[in-house]
């Protein structure tokens, strides 16, 4: 990665430059300086490939040819058009690239401030709308239901076991759960532990766990060999285990805990559902919602607060505490002169 910063440096002298400007980008700010994710990398990198080949394919602009100058608001304005009506693309997704966009203009500015004309229309791009979804969970008795659908009698119905009650102890995204190493987990003598979690934007957080999760994680140790840099989540092929393989297998569950309740047939059943489920818990257990938010690895407090709007039992006991309002004999009589009304305010 040095030697690339090299060839990056001398050729940003050559001014509207849009590969240049692209490449240091990514190697300058957003690796070096930033030190993003790997997963932010990834979108980032996507937005900017499906952008290159729109201008091929629908501008016959080659990427060879391309300078900053091209990419003025009514461009941007049309390939955000065409991510929503071509690609289909819902608003959330348009939204994130074109928070790419933004950051990618926002970096343009300190290097070319020349171009600012240009950066600040495409800055002025809003956001599309998105509709707030209510926030899915499973009650106790679900998540009990849940967990008894593993087949703790086989090797995969105790891998799925262990994940569901990892998920739903620790709030963790299932990114941070495939990629968990022997060395992040820390079971100590009185029978309970620390999992270290490796969080979005490189945060890492140390969350407790119970005394079960403790026991299941001891019994799965102990029926595998991992050393430290082994990752915990393995498939059947022993390779890292993906997302994809563990949506796959929580499908598996709701699948068959279905034929035992029914209010699993309309539910959608994904890792984050038992993240929520898991913030829904720590919210109803009188835990506050700054460390419901350090817990889940928020870095605003604000993205937690979705979850006192979920909850229907914090707002039913809000609404038990407050009197019913009273009919005792009052009656609103209005005034005939209406200036008079005016003046008596």
């Amino acid at each position: 990665m040095k030697d690339l910063l090299v060839p990056f440096t001398q050729v940003m002298t050559m001014k509207n430059n849009f590969q240049a400007l692209l490449q240091c980008f990514f190697v300058d700010s957003l690796i070096s300086q930033q030190q993003v994710s790997p997963d932010t990398v990834r979108s980032y990198r996507d937005t900017f490939r499906i952008l290159l080949k729109y201008l091929r394919d629908e501008k016959n602009i080659s990427s060879t040819c391309l300078t900053f100058e091209m990419l003025d608001v009514t461009l941007i304005i049309d390939f955000l058009k065409y991510l929503k009506e071509t690609r289909g693309n819902s608003n959330k997704t348009v939204n994130n690239r074109l928070a790419a966009i933004h950051s990618f203009f926002q970096y343009v500015s300190y290097e070319n401030p020349e171009h600012i004309s240009i950066i600040q229309k495409v800055m002025k791009i809003p956001f599309k709308r998105i509709e707030k979804k209510t926030v899915d969970f499973l009650t106790e008795e679900e998540m009990t239901l849940l967990v008894n659908s593993c087949d703790s009698s086989n090797f995969q119905g105790r891998r799925d076991r262990l994940i569901v009650v990892l998920l739903y102890n620790t709030g963790m995204r299932v990114s941070e759960l495939v990629s968990l190493k022997r060395r992040d987990v820390h079971l100590d003598a009185s029978q309970s532990g620390t999992i270290h979690i490796f969080g979005k934007g490189r945060k890492e957080r140390i969350i407790p766990i119970w005394k079960i999760t403790s026991s299941y994680l001891r019994e799965y140790f102990k029926e595998n060999s991992f050393r430290n840099d082994d990752y915990i989540f393995v498939s059947t092929k022993g390779g890292q285990m993906t997302r994809s393989g563990v949506r796959y297998r929580l499908d598996l569950l709701l699948d068959k805990a279905s034929q035992s309740c029914s209010t699993f047939s309309v539910k959608k059943l994904t890792p984050h559902t038992l993240r929520h489920t898991t913030a829904i818990r720590l919210l109803q257990s009188g835990v506050d919602l700054s460390t419901i938010a350090i817990w889940l690895g928020h870095e605003n407090v604000n993205t937690t607060h979705q979850y006192m709007e979920a909850d229907l039992r914090l707002k039913e006991k809000a609404l038990s505490q407050t009197k019913e309002p009273t009919t005792e004999n009052y009656f609103y009589k209005p005034s005939k002169d209406i200036l008079s009304f005016l003046d008596s305010l």
